[in-house]
């Protein structure tokens, strides 16, 4: 059994493959591993969405598939540059991806990786463990494993397959059973200094960066994806639907509606919806915080006046489910979904004043 251990890096640097943003001391740390030939079996990268966690651990599933790296005397040829942007020639066929699958009947998601998906991997992996050549599995967004699934994966990792590395990634590694955790290298990727993400974003206008960085909590990558899509008009436009609802001079039904036709954004502003929430909690416990998202804390602080956070927790509970339902469910009639939510939202939190 590998040794728990931890390692947090943090920051980018300027001039990154867009894929790969910063983790410099990650990949540092990883090439001193392979080099050395000290490379556990299995590694969990974990840390915010959109932090770049399954694009690093596809590069290096890359280096660590290429056969003929591991038949050289010497591996002290290879650079950063190996896993920032590996060659196109490298072996992708010992390369084996699992996460859900795309159910081509429902035309949706599967609700988790099931047992039969992991029972699948592990039949690539023995049909071909006779031979000498490295296999990787990526595992991306582990924590979709139901339990299943979960007890499978933990009994490969206990007695893996000769010449294969798993690489597992989540969001949430406190959603990750501990018996998994164990068996995995642990490396924690945390969100960069804001200053280092300005100077990645320098393309785009400061004051736009700077409001979309903070949107998205300083994931650059995340907010690359914000500003390329023109998602600040989105935002405005959430801010005063949100601010209508709660001073109760705009009809629910007819938001719900607008935001039913706007499908493309509609888990953004649920995703939003639960960041004011969250931000609520924090203004009710700590009354000394001035600002946490400065266009959402006037919303944020009225709510934390007059619900409390029991309150509040049950409807980032309810907000957070219908986040991963319309995440994964198409067939659904989100309308009704949307609408009981803001019926939630008027029955516990009261709609009185202007903010």
């Amino acid at each position: 059994m590998i040794e728990k251990e931890t390692h947090e890096f943090t920051g980018p640097s300027n001039g990154d493959n867009p894929f790969l943003f910063g983790h410099k001391e990650q990949v540092s740390f990883l090439l001193n591993c392979i080099r050395t030939r000290q490379i556990p079996n299995a590694w969990l990268f974990h840390g915010p969405v959109g932090i770049g966690k399954a694009s690093l651990a596809l590069n290096v599933a890359k280096v660590l598939s290429n056969n003929s790296v591991f038949k050289k005397d010497s591996l002290s040829y290879l650079s950063e540059k190996d896993i920032r942007n590996p060659n196109a020639s490298l072996q992708v066929t010992n390369i084996f991806f699992c996460k859900r699958k795309w159910d081509d009947k429902k035309k949706l998601l599967q609700k988790n990786i099931s047992i039969a998906d992991i029972r699948e991997l592990s039949r690539k992996f023995y049909l071909s463990s006779a031979d000498y050549s490295y296999k990787v599995c990526i595992v991306d967004t582990v924590e979709d494993l139901n339990l299943s699934a979960s007890n499978a994966l933990l009994k490969i990792l206990e007695e893996p397959p000769k010449n294969t590395y798993f690489l597992l990634s989540t969001n949430f590694l406190n959603q990750i059973p501990l018996t998994i955790q164990s068996r995995c290298f642990d490396l924690k990727i945390s969100s960069p200094r804001i200053e280092q993400s300005l100077e990645w974003l320098s393309d785009y206008q400061k004051k736009d960066a700077l409001k979309a960085l903070e949107i998205t909590n300083n994931l650059p990558i995340k907010a690359k994806h914000f500003l390329d899509n023109n998602l600040l008009d989105a935002r405005d436009n959430f801010v005063k639907d949100v601010s209508g609802i709660i001073k109760e001079g705009k009809d629910i039904i007819s938001i719900s509606e607008k935001w039913i036709k706007d499908n493309d954004t509609l888990n953004l502003k649920l995703e939003w919806m639960s960041q004011i929430l969250s931000d609520s909690i924090k203004f009710h416990a700590d009354k000394s915080i001035e600002s946490l998202t400065s266009d959402t804390d006037a919303i944020s602080k009225y709510l934390s006046g007059v619900a409390s956070p029991e309150k509040i927790h049950k409807l980032i509970s309810k907000t957070n489910y219908l986040w991963n339902l319309f995440s994964r469910e198409t067939n659904l009639r989100k309308d009704y979904q949307l609408g009981g939510l803001f019926v939630d939202w008027e029955k516990y939190l009261g709609v009185s004043k202007k903010v």
